[in-house]
This record gives C-alpha cells, sequence and structure tokens, in this order.
C-alpha cells in the first residue's frame, strides 16, 4: 500500500505541475462540433488496507546502558579499554592498585589460622575434660563406694558370727548389739556415699561438658568470623579487577591510569546495541486508542527513509505529572549496530487499521457545502459528481465508507476542473 501511495502522490505533484503550465486539453469531435476533454488522472477501486495514525518524534536510546562503578576505591593501574570498543560480560575494563588489598588478605589468613588453631585446641580439651579427667574423678569415688560396699560387707559377716556366738552364750546381747550399730552404720555411710556419687558424677559431667563445649563454640565462633574476613578481603582483592557486567560498546570513559577512583565514581558507561529502545508521549487523546501490540513505524532519517516497523511494548499507565503526557516504549532490532543512540526518530503511530477498504487519495474528496464528493468515470470517459461517505483517513489516504464500488473508476487529480458530465481524457494510475 505504501508504494501505492507514494505513486499516487508523486502523480499528483506532476498533474498539479502540469496544470499550472498550462498544459492544453485534448479536443474530441463531437458530430460538427468540438469538445474539450479535461486531462485528469485516474485510479481503478480495489481492496486496500487504510491505517489512521499519528506521528510524534523522539530520540532512540539503548535498551540498556549501565554504569561502571567501582566497588573499591583507589589508583588506577592500568585501563585496558577506548571509547567505542565492544566488550563481552566478565572482560577486565580497567585494574586499581592491589597492594592494600593483598596485605588484607594476607591478614585476614593469619588470623583465619589463628582461629583454626584455637579450635584445634578447644576441641582436645574438651575431648581431655569429657574422655579424660572427668572420668578420672568419677572412677575416684566409684572406688570410694567399692570401700565402703566391702567394709559393710565384712561387717554383715561379723555379725553373723556375733549372732553364732550369742546364740551359744559365748558372748553377751551388748556385744551383739553393738556389732549390730556398727553394721547400720556402715550402711547408712555406704548408701550415702552412693547417693553423692550419682549426684556428684551428674554434676561433674554436666559442668565439664558445659565449659568445655563452650570454648569449643566460642573458637568455631572466631573461626567463622575469620573466614568471613577472609572472604571479603578476598572479594575487595578480586574486585580491583573491575570486569564488564553487559555486552556491549565503550559509551563513555572518565578516567585514565593514574587516576583515582571511589565507589561513588562512574569510570565509564557500557551500551548494548543488540536492540535500541524508541521512547515518546502521547496524549490522552491517543492513550486510549493504543496497545501493546500495537504497530508503529519508525524513520531515522540518518539511517534511511524507509521506515522501520515494529510494535508497542511498554505503555505507561499513569501521565507524568509535569506534562500530563503518557510514555510509550518500542524496540528496535539493531544486530548491525547501525543505529546509535541519540538519533532522531520520527514515530508514525497507528491508531486504527482496516482492511480490505475502499480507500482513496485523500485529495481526490472534494469537500463543499457540507458535502463530500469524488469524481467517478464511465466507460465513455464521462466525469459523474459522486457523493460519498468517509471514515478513517491519513495524510495520505482517506476510507469511503458509502458512494463508490470496487472497480469504479475515480479521479484522483485534475477534478478541481471538473463539473458533473464533463468530458476527460485519462490516464489511469
Amino acid at each position: 500500500m505504501k508504494k501505492k501511495l507514494i505513486a499516487i502522490s508523486i502523480l499528483t505533484a506532476i498533474s498539479l505541475s502540469c496544470s499550472a503550465c498550462g498544459a492544453k486539453p485534448d479536443m474530441a469531435a463531437t458530430g460538427s462540433e468540438a469538445v474539450t476533454a479535461i486531462a485528469v488522472n485516474v485510479s481503478t477501486i480495489e481492496p486496500l488496507t487504510i491505517e489512521q495514525y499519528v506521528t510524534v518524534s523522539s530520540k532512540v536510546s539503548s535498551e540498556n546502558e549501565v554504569s561502571v562503578i567501582p566497588k573499591v576505591s583507589g589508583t588506577v593501574k592500568e585501563v585496558y579499554v577506548s571509547l567505542g570498543d565492544e566488550v563481552k560480560a566478565g572482560d577486565v575494563l580497567f585494574e586499581i592498585d592491589d597492594t592494600d588489598a593483598r596485605l588484607s588478605v594476607q591478614q585476614a589468613q593469619a588470623s583465619l589460622n589463628s582461629a583454626q588453631a584455637g579450635l584445634e585446641s578447644a576441641q582436645a580439651n574438651y575431648e581431655a575434660n569429657v574422655g579424660g579427667s572427668m572420668e578420672v574423678q568419677i572412677q575416684q569415688l566409684e572406688s570410694s563406694v567399692e570401700t565402703y560396699q566391702i567394709q559393710y560387707n565384712d561387717l554383715l559377716k561379723t555379725l553373723e558370727q556375733y549372732q553364732q556366738l550369742y546364740e551359744a552364750g559365748s558372748i553377751s546381747k551388748q556385744t551383739l548389739d553393738d556389732m549390730q550399730s556398727s553394721v547400720d552404720k556402715a550402711k547408712l555411710q555406704l548408701d550415702t556415699t552412693k547417693n553423692e556419687l550419682e549426684l556428684q558424677k551428674n554434676q561433674i559431667a554436666e559442668e565439664t561438658k558445659k565449659s568445655s563445649q563452650a570454648t569449643v563454640n566460642q573458637s568455631e565462633a572466631s573461626v567463622a568470623q575469620a573466614q568471613v574476613s577472609l572472604e571479603s578481603a578476598q572479594q575487595n582483592l578480586e574486585n580491583t579487577k573491575v570486569r564488564a557486567e553487559i555486552d556491549g560498546t565503550i559509551g563513555s570513559l572518565n578516567i585514565s591510569k593514574g587516576s583515582t577512583v571511589s565507589t561513588q565514581t562512574e569510570a565509564m558507561t557500557i551500551t548494548s546495541l543488540d536492540q535500541i529502545k524508541v521512547s515518546f508521549s502521547v496524549s490522552e487523546d491517543v492513550i486510549n486508542r493504543i496497545s501493546t501490540g500495537s504497530t508503529v513505524y519508525v524513520t531515522l532519517s540518518a539511517i534511511s527513509d524507509e521506515p522501520y516497523e515494529t510494535v508497542i511494548s511498554n505503555i505507561s499507565p499513569t501521565a507524568d505529572s509535569q506534562t500530563k503526557f503518557y510514555t510509550v516504549e518500542a524496540y528496535l532490532p539493531n544486530d548491525n549496530h547501525e543505529i546509535k543512540p541519540g538519533m532522531f526518530a520520527s514515530i508514525r503511530l497507528v491508531l486504527d487499521q482496516k482492511e480490505d477498504t475502499i480507500s482513496v487519495p485523500l485529495n481526490t474528496v472534494i469537500e463543499t457545502g457540507g458535502k463530500k464528493y469524488v469524481f467517478v468515470v464511465d466507460e465513455n470517459n464521462i466525469a459523474h459528481k459522486t457523493i460519498v461517505e468517509t471514515g478513517i483517513k491519513n495524510d495520505e489516504s482517506i476510507e469511503i465508507t458509502s458512494g463508490l464500488n470496487m472497480g469504479d473508476v475515480v479521479v484522483t487529480t485534475g477534478q478541481d476542473f471538473l463539473s458533473d458530465g464533463s468530458t476527460v481524457s485519462i490516464s489511469e494510475t
């Protein structure tokens, strides 16, 4: 359709130019009279697609632009890229002097070694306390219980002997009672010692374990903290090599060898050119007539007059508080990187589209007195003034909703010189 409309525009310009030059009309013989045939251009109606659109302007930008900001401060040791260089994610862009960072790693490693040694010592003490000295203490207490048990058993045997002697009349009742008393005392002492043993056994075990375990836990925490410090120091050392986070092109370069940088310094920017973003603004009259997926034609005059066809990707749900306009975004593939951020773009935004319509060049329709009409040429080259109704239009074409049929031949240029019934000399476009 675009080529058709371009052809129509060219023919219109040619026709108007010829008219301005005073081209002589053709003469046709009609009986004994000469009839003047007015030269016109015509077009035969056929199904066409017509779009209604608005045109806005903008500048294109990169879909993804990353500011390169170092994570550590220092003096730039070396710069490995130049403005406009292509880089890949992971490439080293520049290095910061790493003397202090390396020293920090060595100190952190020494602290970790010390903490690990302390942990090993605590673990050894735990094993010694829980499995060694604590066991010795318990064994000593158990030995005391065993001694009291032997004494008690001996007294029981002596008591049995005294009982026999008493029954034989060899000892007195008092002697027997004294021995019984000694046995009872030994039994009480044995039971008391057993109970004390159990209490002491539990208490010693619990306290020793708690104390030893606390030392181990503290040592483990020291090791963990030292490990974190070492990892942090190693990361800082790695961060002295500043790497690209994305594939792209060096868009700006703000440092050189010997420069001082900090964690607030934008050292450079990396611009991804594989896909270009077109961001533009539309009014409230337009916003509800478009949606994601609506067709957009983007013309970059710096590259070509032929527009790129794409679709809307994103639409802001709210208007800008200052401008009251809505932001719309679309994207263009840029595999060969010929589109550069900042280029001026003319954007044609399709608001409505109809297929298989009766559409004619915009200047084909004449409007007077509130009525619209075109000239339809019959097989005898007679032009007939035909009232029409119109629909959507754009800068080139207008839809005819009633008054014309497929196959009709309409005048596209020269109609301003016609009246109903004029004879024409035509050249079809």
